[in-house]
């Protein structure tokens, strides 16, 4: 279910609190959402998306109504410890994006993303990661992993490093394999595997996704158990820009499965 302005809780974390804050402050000046628009050279209904939460405004449009509203810089310092510290993940906002994309793109370094994983590796990355209800967030990245498959399926280019093969759990590592084979093989899905002796690269540095929807492209930088969405033009062009270049290192899809099989029949 989308998120609304009204079904934001601020205690979610930092990104939540600088939209139900936005929403305030707006309806504290008897603003309308158009008003606030024109104020900072946006429609209404991206400013509805910034108090749902579901995009995030720009720091320029925030210093703007901190100057309008005298907030003395509020809602900029919001912006900015929601940008650089790592709060709760957004998983709302993520799954979200990730149900909405038409294409996806997927940067795997150091673990196998979510949307690839089998319930052994997810559940053993959850617990490693301390995360409360284990099961229950086993469940929700195994009932995620249906965008793959459902009918109009996104288009999704996956790269990923072997660094995060060489860390699967042995007892793990045969289901995993087979695991990744089954998505390469599916119709809608580019897997490629980006080998260990290429040496370092842009794109090592961190796991994230990109997300094209109809209306725009956002970002998505993860962790095992955090994460953080990027709607900034300047951030999106950096991960784009790393990507391509990764892409640049990593094997072909045939290469790629070649490669997963000889995993597999190593583990036999």
């Amino acid at each position: 279910m989308s998120s609304t302005a009204e079904s934001i809780d601020p205690m979610a974390g930092l990104w939540s609190l600088l939209a139900y804050t936005l929403r305030k402050l707006r309806q504290q000046h008897r603003m309308s959402q158009a008003v606030v628009g024109r104020l900072v050279a946006a429609d209404h209904k991206t400013v509805s998306n910034w108090e749902a939460g579901r995009n995030h405004p720009p720091i320029e449009a925030l210093r703007t109504l901190d100057a309008e509203w005298n907030t003395g810089g509020l809602l900029a310092a919001l912006h900015h410890y929601a940008d650089t510290m790592q709060a709760p993940v957004e998983f709302l906002a993520f799954a979200e994006y990730e149900a909405l994309a038409s294409v996806i793109r997927m940067n795997g370094v150091a673990f196998v993303p979510g949307l690839l994983q089998t319930p052994e590796y997810a559940r053993e990355a959850f617990t490693l990661a301390g995360v409360p209800d284990v099961q229950d967030q086993v469940n929700r990245r195994m009932e995620r992993q249906a965008v793959l498959t459902r009918a109009n399926p996104p288009y999704v280019s996956i790269l990923l490093s072997e660094v995060a093969l060489t860390v699967i759990p042995p007892t793990l590592r045969q289901g995993q394999l087979t695991k990744l084979t089954d998505v390469a093989d599916l119709p809608n899905v580019t897997l490629r595997l980006v080998p260990i002796d290429v040496g370092l690269q842009v794109g090592l540095e961190g796991a994230f996704h990109l997300f094209t929807t109809s209306e725009r492209e956002v970002g998505f930088v993860e962790t095992p158990a955090r994460g953080r969405l990027v709607t900034e033009t300047d951030d999106l062009r950096r991960l784009a820009v790393a990507f391509d270049r990764t892409s640049g290192r990593a094997l072909s899809p045939e290469a790629t499965r070649t490669r997963f099989q000889e995993m597999i029949e190593a583990q036999q």
